[in-house]
């Protein structure tokens, strides 16, 4: 009912997994961890492996030696389908006799790709040619194969979840977690996880440009800003409001009031109500009343 792809980033030291269906929270038959490993147990799929999976691991157990520890404590195996790869580059896949048609699997380098009640063989050949093929970071060649599997068929049923998740030890704001998307009872659950990718790796590229402000001298930060700014023109939407905002305030720091106006005042014709909270800040002396006076300027 699934077709998904496991897979690390040695060079990275990420790994994850994508995965869709027409089945409610797809993402549920797929767990990760950092310096760890991934694994999908999907079709007539059990949880309890994939932690078994995990206990296996910090016993230094080989994949294949997993798979036989799999193999003596689920009497249901033949009805499984598995998708593993540790972090040290091992991959492993496995279809069960019992699993529906049509279902199969295929491994390469770092990654394990499988899937069933499928529209047939070309959903696994478009997915393992996308991730081979695509360039760029482990969750965009991670997307990029989901999309390719999409659109050879997919799920025979249907549709209706995916998800995309990537961990890195410390990777994340307070956690692992590089990116996790998931998306529930949609009509193109897939095409829904990559526009949220989309928004997310915009969002990436303005948290660099912050990072490289906080050591930059002052011509370095006029230089990041303009590009920062050149970057931003086109997303005029309520979701990048904190970057039209934070570029208006580094400005400001700088000195450079025309230019702070300029952003502060975009950030009222894409939120109005914002005019309010400006507002307040003139009146508690926390911004100059003539700069929210220019930028109330009709």
């Amino acid at each position: 009912m699934t077709f998904s792809i496991v897979a690390i980033d040695k060079k990275e030291k990420e790994v994850g997994f994508a995965i869709a269906s027409c089945a409610w929270n797809s993402g549920l038959v797929c767990r990760v961890e950092a310096e760890k490993g991934v694994m999908a147990s999907q079709a007539q799929g059990r949880l309890f492996l994939l932690s078994a999976f995990f206990e296996q691991l910090k016993e230094n157990k080989t994949i294949e030696q997993i798979m036989e520890h799999f193999r003596e404590i689920d009497d249901g195996i033949e009805s499984r389908q598995i998708g593993m790869v540790t972090f040290n580059g091992e991959t492993y896949a496995f279809t069960g006799e019992n699993c529906t048609y049509w279902a199969g699997h295929k491994t390469g380098k770092d990654y394990a790709c499988q899937g069933n009640i499928l529209v047939g063989p070309k959903v696994i050949e478009k997915m393992t040619l996308a991730f081979e093929n695509t360039k760029g970071s482990l969750m965009e060649r991670l997307f990029a194969a989901l999309q390719a599997g999409d659109d050879a068929g997919g799920d025979a049923r249907g549709k209706q979840s995916a998800r995309l998740l990537v961990k890195k030890k410390g990777g994340g704001a307070d956690s692992d977690t590089v990116i996790d998307i998931t998306i529930e009872d949609h009509d193109e659950p897939v095409r829904e996880l990559g526009r949220i990718l989309g928004v997310f790796k915009n969002l990436q590229v303005f948290w660099g440009y912050n990072s490289e402000l906080k050591a930059a001298n002052e011509e370095e930060k006029l230089l990041i800003l303009e590009k920062a700014g050149k970057f931003i023109q086109d997303k005029e939407e309520a979701r990048y409001l904190d970057i039209w905002t934070g570029i208006g305030f580094a400005y400001l720091e700088l000195g450079k009031i025309e230019q702070a106006i300029y952003y502060l005042k975009k950030t009222l014709e894409i939120s109005p109500k914002m005019t309010a909270a400006y507002k307040k800040s003139a009146q508690e002396g926390k911004l100059p009343e003539d700069l929210i006076n220019a930028i109330l300027e009709k």
